[in-house]
């Protein structure tokens, strides 16, 4: 799930040698979003492991989108990255003793999904949604309208653990989702009649 930076990607292959990997073992990455953070070390592993995102990240991740990404700014080649799997709301990944449900949550930015786990309740929300009720920033090709519909939808979910891109794990996502509601109505206040959605 995300690769991180390119620069980051010895630490990763690091920590997939400490549990008895080498990056060739990897068959599948998951981007969550089309951020530099994110999908970095896809470069490392592109020759050898299936690369998906949704297909509004794709585009932004093949054609080298810079002024999406973000890799120049953060010393990283915007160019180069391929993606071999084009996802789209509601398709699955089943991996056998893992199904991961692709659910489309833009907002952060116009290509992000978060990967749910129904059997498990887990969530990988990668920058869709993070502990304690912090707030996504609404990047450029982001939107708040979508952010707050994205919150909407993941309000609706039984979800037992969060895994965010960022920060901390939750066991307290109810919680976690109320909280980040109520923290973007005080920080946009123009978002005020968007609050009746969530009554």
């Amino acid at each position: 799930m995300d690769s991180g930076t390119a620069k980051d990607f010895p630490t990763l292959e690091k920590e997939l040698n400490d549990i008895g990997l080498k990056p060739k073992d990897v068959d599948i990455v998951i981007n969550t979003h089309e951020h530099f953070d994110h999908i970095g070390g896809n470069l490392f592993l592109q020759k050898h492991s299936m690369i998906a995102a949704h297909r509004f990240a794709a585009v932004k991740i093949i054609y080298g989108d810079d002024e999406v990404t973000m890799c120049r700014a953060h010393g990283q080649k915007p160019i180069g990255y391929k993606v071999h799997i084009w996802l789209n709301n509601t398709d699955v990944i089943d991996l056998g003793s893992w199904f991961l449900k692709v659910l489309y949550t833009p907002g952060h930015t116009s290509g992000c999904i978060c990967l749910y786990e129904p059997r498990k309740r887990i969530l990988f929300s990668g920058d869709a949604l993070f502990a304690s009720g912090t707030l996504s920033t609404i990047f450029k090709s982001g939107s708040l309208a979508e952010y707050f519909n994205s919150l909407r939808r993941l309000k609706t979910m039984k979800i037992d653990l969060l895994l965010p891109g960022h920060g901390r794990t939750s066991r307290s996502v109810e919680e976690d989702i109320e909280r980040t509601i109520e923290n973007a109505m005080r920080k946009f206040p123009e978002a005020e009649n968007l609050a009746s959605m969530f009554e």
